[in-house]
């Protein structure tokens, strides 16, 4: 069962009036972009959107990859009733009417619903295939970003029909032509010409992989790490590289290779990405960092005078739950904010061994801040043993 014309036109109709109200902005300023990037994301709230319309809402999750396509086909004819407008041409554009837009746009869909049902913290089984998920996770892995080509022209041998091809996703986008001419005037052929072949193809976008595996912190104790493959597109290629917290937005589907004889069909499942959140802390603490640095300034400041009281003050907040243990105390302090590094001959960075520190440097008063972080239970395994 899929979706009808009916439902299709109305879809689009539904969505251009969407965007062209509530992110006309967007479209205009990308529009408007001098930049050589062909493709251009358009982020639109789900929950905005659904709101607006439950029924599309409705339609997007029963068949999340036909609306998405729907999505950008509306989203590049409402990008060209902008750049047709008045207020487009008063800004001092040189375009003409009818005339297309030469980017391409994507809808980007973020602010699902947080529900089981449409967010996981655990890699998707076998029985969400099909829906449209947000999976949080952290990247393992990421190939080289390629050329992937998506569509093919073919020509029918005996009525010269020509017609298009798209690659199969399930198939590891291979291209499986069809059994007889598509042709609507009818005809029997089943031989077709490739006129898109060879050095030169004829539809083309950037391609990339990664693997992302789940937050270890978010799982059961004793609980194994799983890990998916997430495919990126057009401009979502490049967005993120290994380490990173990312949260995937996508459609649960299934690939396999091309059948073989005496070959066993193995099936994987992976998410087709449509949109891709970092989640790294480092911005934020980059914004703290002037902040954080007078804090220590005002701190020690305090206690110029008397810096042995200063260094006391540090140790006290170290673990307040343990009474005394100053010696302790102080050789964990000394342990987390001490040590510098060398470089060995081969080149080699190396934390070396505790290094005796002047109580008056700033960085003794981070030890405060990263003891915050720690659990009780931490901190008293670090202290006893």
């Amino acid at each position: 069962m899929s979706i009808s014309p009916e439902q299709e036109a109305l879809i689009g109709r539904v969505f251009e009036a969407y965007v062209t109200e509530h992110h006309h902005g967007d479209i205009l300023q990308i529009i408007t972009d001098t930049k050589e990037d062909t493709h251009h994301p358009v982020v639109v709230n789900a929950m905005t959107l659904f709101e607006d319309n439950m029924e599309v809402g409705d339609y997007f999750n029963a068949y999340p990859s036909e609306v998405l396509a729907i999505f950008d086909e509306a989203l590049q004819r409402a990008a060209v009733e902008v750049s047709q407008s008045s207020s487009y041409k008063e800004s001092g554009g040189q375009r003409e009417g009818g005339q297309k837009v030469k980017h391409v746009l994507h809808v980007r869909i973020t602010g699902l619903p947080v529900c089981p049902e449409l967010t996981r913290d655990t890699i998707p089984r076998s029985r969400d295939v099909g829906h449209f998920l947000s999976v949080t996770g952290t990247v393992i892995r990421t190939s080289v970003a390629k050329v992937l080509e998506y569509e093919r022209d073919y020509m029918c041998a005996k009525c010269r029909h020509v017609f298009s091809m798209q690659a199969d996703f399930d198939q590891f986008h291979t291209f499986v032509p069809p059994t007889a001419c598509p042709n609507p005037d009818g005809c029997s052929s089943y031989k077709f010409t490739c006129l898109s072949g060879g050095s030169e193809p004829g539809a083309c976008r950037d391609y990339q992989e990664i693997k992302i595996q789940e937050q270890a912190q978010r799982l059961l104790v004793g609980s194994i790490p799983r890990s998916m493959v997430v495919v990126l597109e057009d401009d979502l290629v490049d967005s993120c590289k290994s380490g990173d917290d990312v949260t995937v937005y996508g459609v649960m589907r299934q690939r396999w290779k091309p059948f073989y004889d005496d070959t066993r069909c193995e099936v994987e499942l992976v998410l087709k990405a449509n949109n891709i959140e970092v989640n790294n802390q480092q911005a934020t603490a980059a914004l703290l960092m002037e902040d954080i640095q007078k804090d220590f300034d005002d701190f020690w400041h305090s206690y110029q005078h008397d810096p042995i009281a200063g260094r006391n003050q540090i140790l006290l907040s170290l673990c307040p739950q343990v009474f005394g243990m100053y010696v302790v105390k102080l050789a964990v302090a000394m342990v987390l904010a001490g040590g510098v590094q060398r470089i060995d001959p081969s080149g080699t960075k190396i934390r070396a061994s505790v290094k005796p520190l002047s109580w008056k440097l700033p960085q003794m008063f981070a030890v405060l801040c990263f003891m915050e972080t720690l659990s009780q239970c931490q901190v008293d395994v670090i202290l006893y043993r």
